[in-house]
């Protein structure tokens, strides 16, 4: 195998990590969406029949659905190392927000809670510096919605 064809398995390779890593993401992303959608539903008809449904209902899925497509999706588009890791932060600290809803013993549960506020405020601390510091750009393209405006 040449060096062509070696740098051709690789490119096949990472195309086919990342294919599957954005099928996580669109899997886990659409979930989320659902049962968030499901479980505000469930608790909307609670509130006018308390009766029809008895059991208590968690928002834990979604949050470590949308915490797993956001995590995945780290790796599938083109970011820098900041990036990914600002990412990642903002990922785990769903997920573990979903996690601690199932943790029985309330001193995890109330350290859990510490570490999802300590990575959110991290996180956006590091995005309101990076807007604030000197040369920062006043307009950014870090979201999507201006594209579907026009």
């Amino acid at each position: 195998m040449n060096a062509d064809e070696h740098a051709e398995g690789d490119d096949f390779a990472s195309s086919r990590g990342t294919m599957v890593l954005r099928a996580i993401s669109v899997i886990a992303l659409g979930l989320a969406v659902c049962s968030a959608i499901i479980l505000a539903t469930l608790r909307l008809i609670h509130c006018f029949q308390p009766n029809l449904l008895p059991w208590s209902l968690k928002s834990a899925i979604p949050l470590i659905l949308i915490g797993i497509a956001f995590a995945s999706l780290q790796f599938a588009v083109l970011r820098t190392r900041a990036q990914i890791l600002l990412g990642l932060m903002v990922a785990a600290a769903f997920i573990l927000w979903g996690v601690e809803q199932f943790v029985s013993n309330q001193s995890i549960a109330s350290l859990i809670d510490d570490l999802v506020v300590l990575l959110f405020v991290v996180d956006l601390g590091i995005v309101i510096y990076g807007h604030l510091k000197p040369g920062a750009h006043p307009v950014s393209k870090e979201l999507p919605f201006d594209e579907l405006g026009g």
